[in-house]
């Protein structure tokens, strides 16, 4: 396959900057945390917007982050293009205001930062730069090799330079969220860098606090809802998760709703992650419910309204 260099180099410089620390013990990262489904990363190259799919998958220890990101070539994730793995060290710089209790945070990579080709055209992309200035060995389809040493001219990767990057991070209700990356590929290179908006959550592989409720649905989302709020003050929780099983039941009745999951976090805090058919189903649904009064009626009671904040994503698929 050919590869696009430029849109290539994009990619790297922005799955380098997605990590956050586990230092910060307010909040509890140690664990590994994968993403929920295959990722869109758009990322600017010669020819305009191309379309790059991707894995993610970070583990935190105190004082230790070790990512690893998996590229590929198709929406559905299955056709696997390049696996890239990094680690290093987090400085949490303090409280940001893309949402409650986010925190910026400084990635430093200056550990290892390895490079796994999966597919030949890759692996022959690669071996395009010249002897030494990527990896010390040939590229083969399989054969991992750290390039944080040699660097790798083809990938904007110098040699011996550890990288900065400028993110933030954020819990709520059982998932993890960072910063989003700019559609352009740009690095988070400076403090005036940081994201001002997050990405899709990952999820943590035990202990999470999610609970799914709605229909299974064989249909591949198209569009993804994103809904962050706290309870009221004195509120039960159980009738917030009653009050959700309510509606999503009312939503199931026009087949444009796949999945609902909704997490309740510490202090209050909520998580509803809604997969739709595409973005016109999501539209016109959320119109009619406006007319909803008799459901919507308990919410005053149970959700703060200033507490509420909602973000939505095409998959791609």
């Amino acid at each position: 396959m050919e590869i696009p260099r430029s849109s290539l180099c994009l990619l790297v410089a922005s799955m380098l900057g997605t990590p956050a620390s586990a230092q910060d013990q307010s909040i509890d990262l140690d664990g590994t945390w994968e993403s929920i489904a295959c990722e869109l990363r758009p990322q600017a190259g010669p020819d305009g917007i191309a379309s790059w799919y991707l894995k993610r998958s970070i583990n935190f220890a105190p004082g230790r982050i070790d990512a690893h990101f998996t590229t590929f070539a198709d929406p559905a994730c299955s056709a696997p293009l390049v696996e890239l793995k990094f680690g290093g060290d987090v400085n949490v710089v303090g409280a940001s205001d893309v949402a409650p209790g986010a925190k910026e945070v400084d990635l430093i990579v200056n550990d290892y930062l390895t490079v796994t080709p999966k597919m030949e055209g890759f692996a022959g992309f690669l071996n395009s730069a010249d002897p030494g200035a990527c990896g010390a060995e040939q590229w083969v389809v399989g054969v991992e090799q750290d390039i944080f040493e040699s660097g790798c001219s083809v990938l904007g990767v110098a040699a011996n330079a550890p990288t900065t990057e400028y993110e933030v991070l954020h819990f709520s209700a059982g998932h993890l969220y960072f910063g989003a990356r700019p559609v352009d590929g740009r690095p988070l290179a400076a403090p005036e860098d940081r994201p001002t908006t997050l990405q899709m959550p990952l999820k943590r592989l035990e202990g999470g606090m999610t609970q799914k409720v709605g229909a299974d649905d064989p249909r591949v989302p198209k569009h993804v809802e994103i809904v962050l709020f706290e309870q009221a003050d004195g509120a039960d929780p159980e009738k917030v998760r009653a009050f959700f099983e309510a509606i999503t039941q009312k939503m199931n009745q026009n087949d444009t709703l796949l999945y609902r999951t909704v997490g309740q976090g510490e202090g209050g805090a909520w998580l509803c992650v809604n997969y739709w058919t595409n973005r016109p189903d999501m539209e016109a649904l959320n119109a009619q419910a406006q007319n909803w009064a008799e459901e919507f009626a308990a919410m005053g009671a149970l959700v703060k309204p200033s507490s509420v904040r909602l973000t939505s994503y095409d998959t791609g698929l």
